[in-house]
């Protein structure tokens, strides 16, 4: 009777197998872990800190800038650390809908405008507003909002905040 040999030719391709996929498994493990998070280095203790400080809500009913009464806050740059980028963001609807309206925010402490925060919308909204990147001053200073319209009709503040990104 001859007997069957078991040859050892299933092993390799078993052995092959198990391979490819252990090596597979292990890159794919690797490339997640690579991936940067918010566009910030490769290393895993890189993350922004994002915070937001809100101003309010109200009403304006003026061609000319004024205070949103009640929506302002102090606020101190210095207390925030290492700023990455601070934008002014606003949410605003006019209720005729048939006019174009302003908001920006104001250093009341200093007496001037934030530069770039000056945003516009035509039309009835409401619409988020976000400006481009602003600059705060250093210490402890007053920012109140501020609105106009085109024709003095009432636009509505449905809230307003700065975002802050933090290294």
């Amino acid at each position: 009777m001859k007997s069957k040999k078991t040859s050892g030719s299933f092993i390799i391709p078993f052995l092959l197998l198990v391979f490819f996929i252990t090596f597979f498994v292990g890159f794919f493990i690797y490339k997640q872990t690579a991936v940067n998070v918010l566009g910030t280095s490769d290393t895993a203790t890189s993350f922004l800190k994002e915070t937001y400080i809100p101003f309010g809500t109200g009403v304006n009913t003026t061609t000319d800038w004024a205070d949103v009464k009640g929506a302002a806050a102090y606020v101190n740059a210095g207390s925030y650390g290492a700023m990455k980028k601070v934008t002014f963001e606003a949410s605003i609807g006019v209720p005729s809908g048939n006019q174009t309206a302003y908001v920006r925010l104001y250093n009341a402490t200093d007496k001037h405008p934030v530069w770039y925060s000056e945003m516009t919308m035509a039309g009835a909204g409401p619409e988020l507003l976000i400006s481009s990147p602003v600059i705060l001053d250093s210490g402890n200073k007053l920012y109140q909002v501020q609105m106009k319209s085109q024709l003095g009709v009432a636009t509505n503040l449905l809230q307003a905040r700065l975002r802050i990104l933090l290294y």
